[in-house]
């Protein structure tokens, strides 16, 4: 599928996150889509197929890339890169070719959007939201405890 500049991808929004065609992927990185759907096939993102049109969780990708680029995670080789080739970083226990079922679980968790809520900078007060205390009443003993170490530190005048 040859791609012009002012072709755009289409997307898809059912409520949960935008479903974006495969061709986004082709035009922001710049290539052909055989290798875009290699990508998908490394991060573990099945594509969905409607008609002549290749689909993609835009969201899910995004928290998989945000994982990947976070300090102390591992590079990533992408698919159809020159260092793809390079055996030095083959070779390298910091280099993954494929996303780890753990790179998955940190994507799955509710801190990592967390994360990405305020380093977007769109929506601050959303964060409290995921770091909130939990729903519902806190146990008789926890409450118990509280209350008796706050006993404790007023009679000892702190």
């Amino acid at each position: 599928m040859t791609m012009d500049f002012l072709t755009v991808p289409k997307h898809l929004n059912f409520g949960f996150g935008d479903l974006v065609e495969v061709s986004y992927l082709e035009k922001v990185f710049g290539i052909h889509r055989r290798t875009a759907l290699r990508f998908l096939k490394v991060l573990h993102i099945s594509p969905m197929y409607v008609g002549k049109d290749v689909y993609f969780s835009m969201v899910t990708f995004q928290r998989i890339l945000f994982v990947l680029s976070r300090p102390g995670s591992p590079g990533f080789l992408w698919p159809g890169s020159r260092a793809k080739g390079n055996m030095r970083l083959l070779k390298d226990k910091k280099y993954i070719t494929e996303v780890t079922d753990e790179i998955l679980k940190q994507a799955a968790d509710p801190k990592i959007l967390a994360e990405m809520a305020g380093c977007s900078g769109n929506n601050p007060g959303i964060l409290g939201k995921f770091v909130a205390n939990p729903v519902g009443r806190p146990r008789k003993e926890t409450a118990k405890t509280n209350a008796g170490k706050k006993l404790e530190s007023l009679a000892d005048g702190k």
